[in-house]
């Protein structure tokens, strides 16, 4: 399957991204995940303003939530954008976000008097949850909701030290238990998702290698390896067109096994495939990556040859030629050999590219005609 190598410029847009561009497109998301996070905190910090107002906390406390808000993302942005967060084994930085996320809010919580407003910031700071369900495993879930319940019953702690005339006992223990049930259905299910999501990218990964090996197929002669006729239409058809917008040339080489009949004939059909094989494989071993090289029909190969103008591939088809005359068939012979003749063809702006492989055969048949075994340029 050597031919399926032989890829073109003109096919780069049906390829996967090169490391380069998935790495850059990859940033590109994470900031704008970033940017998500950061609209989130400006929802919160809204509600922080409002507490201001109702003069629940200091104003102190507003804007120390606003640099704090600032800081994180500065940060996380900071270290996405230089990619510094790529030498980490999550460059998304999910679980991290996740939990200093929870810190500005639980010094604002600091702060507040009255429990039930508590537990609105509490509700609040589960919110960074639902964004680990796009990304994280149950077992980094699970790691995460430890941190929380830690962070919280720290501040649970400081408040009983420093203040405790602001904690009501029983609607404390309420709170702390429902954010714990909170926490562990969100991980559960946050798990359960994560499941799902890496089932859905083995499934696409199957379904990319399936679909891959259906372009082979398609585009595949099954017998020799190389590209068939159908392939090598369309890449003609790309180079056409690539040249009328670009100046530059290409050219074609049509290639005929000489007395392939006879050989069948005299032979058997299974030596014939074997030499179509061999054949095939000898050329398509000796191309360029840009070149394209397939099987036309029956005993014939076309060559496709960007960014080469008419001398270039008549030096390259009298290089194939040589190659293929060199070959040998032991089992067919010790003396036996397959020559090649070889039409060549030179694309022209003012043709069709019918015209050029029509140019291209009538060359072949005057280098069938003057002897066989030789390259003939298309007048």
């Amino acid at each position: 399957m050597t031919a399926l190598k032989l890829e073109k410029p003109g096919e780069q847009a049906g390829k996967p991204e090169n490391p380069e561009q998935e790495a850059l497109r990859d940033q590109g998301l994470r900031k704008r995940r970033l940017g998500m996070s950061f609209a989130s905190y400006m929802v919160t910090f809204s509600i922080v303003i409002y507490c201001w107002l109702q003069n629940m906390i200091p104003f102190q406390v507003v804007t120390e939530f606003l640099a704090a808000s600032l800081l994180i993302n500065g940060t996380f942005w900071y270290l996405i954008h230089t990619g510094r967060n790529l030498r980490f084994r999550d460059p998304s930085m999910t679980s991290a976000q996740m939990i200093v996320s929870l810190i500005p809010a639980l010094w604002v919580m600091a702060f507040l008097e009255a429990g039930q407003a508590r537990a609105i910031f509490l509700l609040i700071a589960i919110v960074p949850m639902l964004f680990g369900i796009l990304a994280l495993t149950t077992r980094q879930f699970l790691l995460v909701g430890l941190w929380f319940c830690g962070l919280y019953a720290l501040l649970i702690l400081g408040l009983w030290a420093y203040r405790p005339t602001v904690l009501d006992g029983e609607l404390e223990i309420l709170q702390a238990v429902a954010f714990l049930l909170v926490m562990a259905e969100i991980t559960v299910i946050g798990g359960f998702i994560s499941g799902l999501r890496g089932k859905l990218r083995q499934r696409n990964r199957e379904l990319g290698e399936a679909m891959e090996q259906i372009r082979e197929l398609v585009n595949v002669d099954s017998l020799t390896g190389v590209y068939n006729r159908r392939r090598l239409f369309e890449v003609i058809h790309e180079e056409s067109n690539r040249y009328s917008r670009s100046p530059g040339s290409f050219s074609i080489c049509l290639m005929d096994i000489d007395h392939f009949k006879l050989v069948n004939d005299t032979h058997g059909h299974q030596a014939g495939d074997a030499i179509l094989q061999a054949v095939a494989k000898c050329v398509a071993a000796d191309l360029r990556t840009i070149d394209c090289f397939g099987r036309y029909g029956g005993e014939e190969f076309l060559m496709v040859l960007p960014q080469t103008p008419l001398e270039g591939a008549n030096i390259k088809a009298e290089r194939v030629r040589q190659k293929v005359a060199s070959l040998k068939f032991p089992k067919i012979g010790d003396d036996f050999k397959v020559t090649v003749s070889i039409g060549v063809a030179e694309y022209h702006n003012d043709e069709s590219t019918d015209d050029t492989l029509q140019r291209a055969d009538k060359a072949l048949y005057r280098a069938k005609d003057a002897g066989r075994n030789r390259v003939e340029l298309a007048q």
